[in-house]
């Protein structure tokens, strides 16, 4: 797929994010001032409404509540530099970013918590409540419910079955990639964020993505499942890097989706979806594969050390 931003994953980017987590009946009323530095869990919006939709949500995740209102954390370490009409706070962080192929749900901050399969042999995983879960492989209906009754904000995976994602959200869910209305149709679904890395199917998380997100693993990051065909937005993680990790030579990633040799790209689809690796050679003419298709084609060089020729077009460029 293309994204927005030109990889899935980019390790160091200078970012505006707007910190809004409402609906289409809720109003913002900022906590914070332009040029303040702000922290991840320091509350910079506080949310009024009319109706008791809030308040059922903290309620369901057991947290506290009060009439009417809610104080939202910034999800992001960084500068506030402006705000928006609905009042909204906007923040300026640097940030690594994972870019999500499909998603549903609110924009969320939580603690990147990495999930634990049990066996007999093994404890039982105690989720954290307020926790954006990570699952390596497939989503499942059950590790869904699982997550929501545990009082997790969000869940990323790599991937689910369309019949378990729409049972879970019970919607349509390409009726609402078409949605205009986008605000209205977030109330509606569970409170429970999602990001899909590979979409639709049995596929399991790429290397490159997970090294990330194992780096920072008990991190707050700042989550949005929202996906829209019509408005072309897209789920996304961000996580801002520690301070720590900036230096003085600090340079953000400019994204190059060129496919060159040398490239670091990653497998869209076919035997080898998901393998990385290499460009190693270019065919000058079409290559035949094994499903009768003719192709403009390139030779990877994949991190096993095996080569495999691939069409141009089941390949994206990670890095």
């Amino acid at each position: 797929m293309t994204y927005p931003a030109g990889w899935s994953v980019l390790p160091r980017l200078i970012v505006k994010r707007e910190r809004w987590p409402g609906g289409y009946r809720v109003k913002g009323i900022p906590l914070v001032y332009r040029g303040q530095e702000v922290v991840p869990d320091q509350p910079v919006l506080r949310l009024t409404t009319s109706s008791e939709n809030i308040d059922q949500e903290r309620r369901a995740r057991g947290t506290p509540s009060s009439p009417g209102l809610s104080d939202i954390p910034a999800g992001l370490h960084g500068r506030i530099v402006g705000f928006t009409a609905r009042g909204g706070v906007v923040i300026e962080s640097h940030a690594a970013v994972i870019q999500g192929t499909l998603g549903a749900g609110k924009q969320v901050a939580g603690v990147l918590t990495m999930w634990q399969p049990h066996n007999q042999y093994s404890y039982v995983q105690t989720i954290p409540p307020g926790a954006i879960l990570i699952v390596p492989g497939p989503l499942t209906f059950g590790l869904l419910h699982q997550a929501l009754n545990s009082g997790v904000v969000g869940v990323i995976a790599s991937s689910i079955a369309l019949r378990d994602l729409e049972g879970f959200l019970r919607a349509d869910y390409l009726h609402l990639l078409k949605i205009s209305a986008l605000d209205q149709a977030q109330e509606q679904l569970p409170p429970l964020t999602l990001m899909l890395t590979e979409g639709i199917g049995p596929a399991i998380m790429p290397v490159h993505t997970m090294n990330l997100l194992t780096h920072y693993q008990g991190s707050i990051g700042l989550l949005s499942g929202t996906t829209s065909l019509i408005h072309n937005f897209f789920p996304e993680l961000v996580i801002s890097i520690p301070l720590i990790e900036i230096d003085k030579d600090w340079q953000a990633v400019q994204p190059d989706s060129t496919l060159a040799l040398g490239a670091h790209v990653r497998v869209c689809g076919g035997q080898r979806n998901g393998a990385v690796g290499i460009i190693d050679y270019f065919y000058s003419y079409e290559q035949t594969f094994a499903s009768g298709l003719r192709a403009r084609a390139v030779r990877l060089r994949l991190d096993d050390g095996s080569f495999y020729t691939v069409p141009l077009t089941l390949i994206e460029r990670i890095s």
